[in-house]
C-alpha cells in the first residue's frame, strides 16, 4: 500500500464527526438523561433552563471529542445513576428487567390454574341416586329438585 493511500484511509477512519452525526448523537443522548431539575422527563423532551444548560453541556463534550460513555458516566457521577432514563441491569436494578417476564409466567400459571379448576368435574360426597344423578346434600335443593321436576 502506498503512503499516499495509507494516509488516506487515516484521515477517513479518524475523520472529526460530522454536524450532524454530532447532533444526532447529542440527541441520542439527551434521550438517555433525566432533566435534573425534577426528575420527571428525559432531557429530549423537557422544558426547563436546567434541560437547556444539559443540552449545551451535552453537545459542548461531544465537540470536545467525549464519547457517549464518557457524558453519561459524568453525569452518573455527578447526580446518582437515577439521572439515566434507563438503569443500568446490574444489581438490584435487574429487577426492573426480570420482574416483568416472572409477573408474565406467573399470571399464565394463575390462568391455568383457575381453568382447569372451573373445568374440572365438581366432586361431592353426597351418595348417588339409583339413576346415576347425585342426591342433594341440602333438603331445600332437594325440595327445589322435586318441585322442578313436577314442573317438566
Amino acid at each position: 500500500m502506498s503512503p499516499l493511500v495509507a494516509l488516506a484511509v487515516a484521515l477517513l477512519v479518524n475523520a472529526p464527526p460530522s454536524g450532524a452525526d454530532l447532533e444526532r448523537e447529542a440527541r441520542a443522548i439527551d434521550a438517555m438523561l433525566i432533566a435534573p431539575c425534577c426528575f420527571t422527563q428525559q432531557v429530549s423532551v423537557h422544558r426547563s433552563a436546567a434541560a437547556d444548560e444539559v443540552r449545551r453541556d451535552v453537545r459542548a463534550r461531544l465537540a470536545a471529542g467525549e464519547t457517549r460513555e464518557q457524558i453519561l458516566n459524568a453525569y452518573v457521577a455527578t447526580y446518582g445513576k437515577h439521572i439515566l432514563a434507563e438503569p443500568p441491569a446490574v444489581g438490584f436494578d435487574l429487577t426492573l428487567y426480570v420482574m416483568p417476564f416472572v409477573m408474565l409466567f406467573a399470571s399464565a400459571g394463575l390462568v391455568a390454574v383457575v381453568l382447569r379448576r372451573f373445568t374440572r368435574p365438581a366432586s361431592s360426597g353426597a351418595p348417588a341416586i339409583g339413576d346415576g344423578t347425585l342426591a342433594p346434600a341440602d333438603p331445600i335443593e332437594a325440595r327445589l329438585d322435586d318441585e322442578l321436576r313436577d314442573l317438566d
